[in-house]
């Protein structure tokens, strides 16, 4: 089961999660590091999640921190957390020597390449279930049995496509019909569970093989069936790939943050529906706003944070920026003042990777990049991008009209706030106090 190099993984950890392990050694408990930060280690990369095993029951570690809160006491796990960490911390199983109790942990883990140990303070390898090797080779495997794992958890289903977003992971041949085969219990796993791992996967640089993994067995349907009407649906000559294909190319050519690649998932979801011929050629009238409303659909059944799912709509309804060469500049302050100016670069970042996705020689990235410098010259300029950048206020209005508070006062700031963004000379406070006094609105 070990190694006979200690591993340098004990000596790169934080020094608070140090402090952690060797509290719990110092109390007779054997400890281990396992899962994701010793599988990240091995790929070159990082640690930042950090889960431990030990000896020690749950009520052991709880007197042993003064914060632990138990996050998954059926499982014997708890947290504890320091000033600068959450760190995981599951008991093995009672009843059991400490080196068959770390065995028994580690044979009931997803996968070979998170079922990896490192013993404190020693740095032995455990690795009982050849994961090392699974790593080299880029393999996706099942510990044991591979149907037993995606029924303990259907949620691994999407986690083996997470994986094979996040590092380019190929599954191995009993796992993937395992996945295939048990698909159908991620109908009761809970919403918010199946929402993180799909941002997680969505940021991954292999998104495209993720979702075809996902297709193909049969997981894509329960978590995302609208994702399915555009398979196979052609589009026209300013694309190559059918709806389902480009949406997944503009996803993939989209920064990898999670906004705009859900703004790339959802940006043409409801084209499907709304696809006509006319004359020979498929049309999408409507598509952009379409597409806003199945994603909040969506977005709804997967939990999302209400904030974020208006951001993402707002992505979604204004991606379409066509012929933007022959806009004039208060047409780019118009759409500026539409979006905000937090959103801009994510909705000019989507922008390109639509473009990018066509796949034909209409892609027009370039067009794009003309754009972002010519946004980039009226922010230079601070135009009125919100009510509050007007020179005058609400109360001003109110006292010049003798109104009381009201919609009437923010439709008529809306109204100088267009004026401005076609006049931005006119924001200034003599200027909009004049229009409002001779109501020339």
């Amino acid at each position: 089961m070990g190694k006979e190099n200690p591993s340098p993984l004990l000596n790169l950890a934080p020094e608070q999660l140090r402090g952690v392990l060797a509290r719990l050694h110092a109390a007779n408990h054997h400890v281990w590091l396992v899962g994701g930060a010793v599988r990240d280690h091995l790929l070159g990369v990082a640690p930042h999640d950090w889960d431990l095993v030990t000896t020690a029951s749950p009520s052991q570690v709880t007197a042993l921190f003064p914060r632990v809160i138990p996050i998954g006491i059926r499982h014997g796990t708890v947290q504890v957390h320091t000033s600068e960490l959450d760190v995981e911390v599951t008991s093995c199983p009672p009843g059991l020597p400490a080196d068959q109790g770390i065995l028994a942990d580690l044979g009931r883990r997803d996968f070979t390449i998170n079922a990896i140990a490192v013993s404190y303070p020693d740095g032995t390898w455990l690795d009982p279930h050849a994961g090392t090797g699974d790593l080299a080779a880029k393999r996706l495997r099942t510990v044991g049995d591979a149907c037993s794992r995606f029924r303990e958890d259907p949620l691994r289903t999407l986690r083996a496509a997470r994986l094979v977003s996040t590092w380019g992971f190929r599954v191995a041949p009993n796992t993937l019909a395992a996945m295939r085969h048990e698909a159908a219990g991620l109908a009761h796993v809970a919403w918010e569970r199946i929402r993180e791992e799909m941002l997680k996967l969505l940021v991954g640089d292999q998104v495209l093989p993720a979702f075809e993994l996902l297709r193909r067995t049969k997981v894509l349907p329960l978590v995302f069936p609208e994702l399915l009407e555009g398979v196979r649906k052609k589009q026209n000559a300013y694309h190559r790939f059918d709806i389902y294909h480009h949406i997944l190319h503009t996803v993939h050519f989209s920064p990898a943050r999670p906004r705009v690649r859900l703004a790339a998932l959802f940006h043409d979801i409801a084209k499907p529906r709304v696809r006509r011929r006319i004359r020979g050629d498929f049309r999408f009238y409507g598509h952009a706003k379409a597409s806003s409303e199945l994603a909040l659909e969506v977005m709804n059944r997967w939990r999302m944070p209400l904030r974020l799912i208006g951001e993402i709509r707002l992505l979604t309804t204004n991606h379409m920026l066509m012929d933007t060469d022959r806009w004039t500049d208060a047409a780019i302050r118009r759409l500026m003042a539409r979006v905000g100016k937090d959103l801009l670069e994510d909705l000019l970042d989507l922008a390109e990777a639509d473009s990018r996705a066509h796949g034909t020689e209409h892609s027009s990235p370039a067009t794009i990049a003309r754009l972002r410098r010519r946004v980039a010259l009226q922010l230079d300029q601070h135009p009125p991008l919100t009510l509050t950048d007007l020179a005058i206020t609400g109360h001003d209005v109110m006292r010049m009209l003798a109104l009381q508070p009201g919609p009437m006062v923010g439709e008529i700031l809306k109204t100088l706030q267009q004026k401005v963004l076609k006049h931005p000379e006119l924001n200034q406070r003599p200027l909009l106090l004049e229009l409002v006094s001779q109501h020339k609105l």
